[in-house]
């Protein structure tokens, strides 16, 4: 069984942050898993979704089910769809021309080269968890 940077056993919460040169997006991911796979959804801090996606069960395919208007443009979910998809499906530390991935305790830091984007997925622990 391998090991990836971002765990999808059951129901999960993230920090999470998109950073690119210009803005920001920045809020909670929640990711809940069954065995057709997973279902997430990014929400900023007043409870606005900047999107939606599901990850496959053998974590191949990344599918946008819905985006916010400002990144709802065809070039930028494919960007997002294939970053998400990638991070997803790697494991610990990786790197490839366009991306690179580093994982450190409960922090997942992964960036894309080509576009200048960095995604930071911290976990966050359940009382029930400790």
């Amino acid at each position: 069984m391998q090991l990836h940077a971002i765990d999808l056993q059951g129901r999960k919460q993230y920090n999470v942050v998109i950073e690119t040169t210009k803005a920001n997006v920045s809020g909670i991911c929640i990711i809940k898993t069954d065995e057709d796979g997973s279902k997430g959804a990014i929400v900023n801090e007043f409870g606005i979704h900047a999107l939606d996606f599901t990850v496959s069960a053998d974590r191949r395919k990344v599918r946008l089910l819905h985006v916010v208007d400002f990144l709802n443009k065809w070039y930028i979910k494919r960007v997002l769809r294939k970053d998400l998809q990638f991070l997803f499906s790697r494991a610990g530390e990786y790197s490839d021309r366009r991306r690179e991935l580093h994982t450190d305790g409960n922090t997942t830091v992964m960036r894309n080269k080509r576009y200048k984007i960095t995604y930071t997925f911290t976990e966050i622990k359940d009382e029930t968890d400790q």
